[in-house]
């Protein structure tokens, strides 16, 4: 499977996590942190540690998320 075919699943599939939140009343906002908030304590904190290091890269995180580059800045750590 290529790379951006895994991004893509992952990406639908915290799009259909918050669509259903928002669909049973909980607000955009509440749903995008509860969705983040139960992602980092799904984690061991090895996983998170590596996630917080790879998350200050901004090399890595423009070719992840290369419409958010153009976008916005990138400033907020998992």
């Amino acid at each position: 499977m290529s790379l951006e075919k895994g991004f893509n699943i992952i990406d639908e599939a915290l799009d259909l996590a918050l669509l259903h939140l928002e669909r049973r009343g909980m607000p955009k906002d509440e749903a995008q942190i509860a969705i983040l908030m139960r992602l980092r304590n799904s984690v061991s904190p090895e996983i998170l540690k590596v996630t917080e290091i790879l998350s200050d890269d901004d090399e890595l995180n423009a070719a992840i998320n290369p419409e958010k580059v153009e976008q916005e800045p990138i400033t907020a750590s998992l």
